[in-house]
Parts: C-alpha cells; structure tokens; sequence
C-alpha cells in the first residue's frame, strides 16, 4: 500500500486518542466527581440492597480511600483501511496491567500491543513521584530503559484507580440491571447509554482531539465539527456485593470513533489522499480492578535508573 506510513500514523493516533478518552480525565477531576452529587441510580433502590445502603454511593466514597490496587485494562481495535483499490486490515488486542500506590505514587503497568500477524509489541513502565514534586516515567522494551520528566495528567492513563473512578460518574444516567459473577463473585451491574453530546465532551475535555490533530498534522478548524453526531456509547459497570468496591466497567465505542475516523478520513481525502476511507468495526474496552488496599508493593528496577542516568551523562 502506498501511503502506509499515513495509515501506520492515523492508526496509532486512533489507539492513542482512545486510550485517553476511554481512560478518564485527571486527578483533579476524579477527585471532584467523587464528591459530586447523588446518581440518579440512588432514586431507585434494588430490593437486594439491604440496610439502605447504596452499592453506587458507597462504591465512590470507598475508592475516594483507595491507596493501592491491581488492575488490568484489555482493549479490542479492529481497523479496515482503504486506498488507491487496497485495502489493510489491523486488529489489535492491547492489555494493559497496572499496580498503583497513591502515597508515595508510584505505580507500574506491563504493556502488550498484540496485532496478529503483524507481530506483537510488549512494553514495561515505571513511574514515582519525585521529592521536588515532579513524575518520573521510566519505560524499557526489554533491550534499554528511557526515561522522561511527564505531568501528573500523563500518567492518568496508568492509573487503575483514576480509570475506575471515572465511570462511577454522578452524570452517567445509570440503570440498575441485576446482579452477575464477576471472577466468581457476586456483584450489582449497571448499565448506561452516553450521547453523542457527552462523548464529544469528553473528547475534548481529555485533549484526544489535539492529539488527533497534532499526529496527523490537522488544524483546529478542520478538526471542527467532526464530533457531530457521533452516535451513542453504552456502558457497563460492575461492583462487588461484599465489599462495595467497584470490580469492573466495559464500554463499547464502535459507532463513536468508527465516525470519527471516517470524518477525519475524508477530510484527509479531500486535500491529499483521494479515495483514502477507514472503517472502525470494533472497538471495545473492559478494565477489572482487584486487591483495594491491598497490592503487591513494588521497587523500580536499579538498571531502570542506571542505564538513563548514563545514558544522560
């Protein structure tokens, strides 16, 4: 295919923009929505709930005390790619697992990209909070270690308990579904259908657009109007019966970014590339959470350190 380096560059800007959209917004943020007001799921109590406690409302005031936790993000990218009569398939299993401690912060996330026949890419990240009150992220693929100075708002897509926080969201107009195992436990399910009208907040509110823009060399105004009706994005989210923590979400954004990469496509095709079209047939991600209060401590490797201060001097 001709233009692949246009292809490779608008595919990893796909996966980029949605990482950060589908995994929440700052620290800041997480810690306003978690004292925001009531869900609209609390209007309408379940008959499992028993003493009156909310599993919702109990759920966002537990995590607002979360110091460690295990969690493990697995998101599903196909892709369909067509130009001058070719036409290049990706489909992509990316799986992400992530320990985070909150005080000191630090936290770790083992990163595989797995394309099929494309081959797989598999990456290790450290990150901590240094006394000066700067983020250290340390990142090897297994040959040499990189190291970078990166904001707080960075490392939010590592962050398990900011990922989790999110989607237990005041404005997200929950439904209660019933209750269902999740890793053999019971939990209360609910599910929520997001506009179009919310989903291109978000997009903007998280900077994914900018980072459309800035990898495929668009500007502001050609970006403008492209998150008109994107569709509607439900989402599922699953919290534990006995414990009251939140154990897992699922989203499925298809519809969302199959339009929005079909707009950004056909912008491109009008100035440059014509004939150039992308389609989205899948697009989903679900993150489970696990061991609150009570993960696995961790060290940041001493080659980590090592081969960048050398590498430095």
């Amino acid at each position: 295919m001709k233009k692949r380096s246009k292809f490779s560059a608008l595919f990893l800007a796909a996966v980029l923009s949605v990482s950060i959209t589908a995994c929440g917004s700052s620290e800041n943020d997480t810690k306003k929505n978690t004292t925001s007001s009531q869900s609209t799921v609390q209007d309408e109590k379940s008959d499992s709930q028993k003493n009156d406690v909310d599993p919702f409302v109990t759920a966002k005031k537990n995590m607002a005390d979360v110091s460690s936790l295990n969690g493990k993000m697995t998101m599903e990218m196909n892709m369909v790619l067509e130009a001058g009569g070719e036409t290049q398939t990706f489909e992509t299993v990316t799986s992400t697992d992530m320990t985070y401690f909150s005080d000191p912060l630090h936290m770790k996330a083992d990163v595989t990209v797995d394309s099929g026949e494309n081959g797989t890419i598999s990456t290790t990240i450290y990150a901590e909070a240094e006394e000066d009150g700067t983020y250290t992220m340390y990142q090897t693929d297994g040959t040499s270690w990189q190291s970078q100075s990166v904001p707080l708002d960075y490392l939010s897509q590592y962050n398990a308990s900011n990922n989790m926080a999110e989607y237990l969201n005041d404005s997200y107009p929950y439904e209660e579904d019933g209750t269902e195992q999740i890793d053999g436990k019971n939990a209360y399910k609910y599910t929520a259908v997001l506009t179009g009208n919310e989903i291109k907040q978000a997009l903007e509110s998280s900077g994914a657009l900018d980072t459309f823009g800035s990898s495929l060399g668009m500007d502001e105004s050609q970006l403008e109007g492209m998150t008109d009706d994107l569709g509607n994005m439900p989402v599922s989210l699953w919290i534990d019966e006995e414990s009251l923590y939140p154990v897992k979400y699922e989203i499925d954004m298809t519809s969302i970014m199959d339009k929005l990469i079909s707009s950004i496509t056909e912008s491109m095709a009008e100035e440059e590339d014509a004939g150039l079209s992308m389609k989205i047939p899948k697009m989903t991600l679900s993150m489970t959470c696990s061991d609150y209060n009570a993960a696995k401590d961790f060290t940041i490797p001493e080659e980590a350190k090592a081969d960048t201060a050398a590498a430095e001097s």
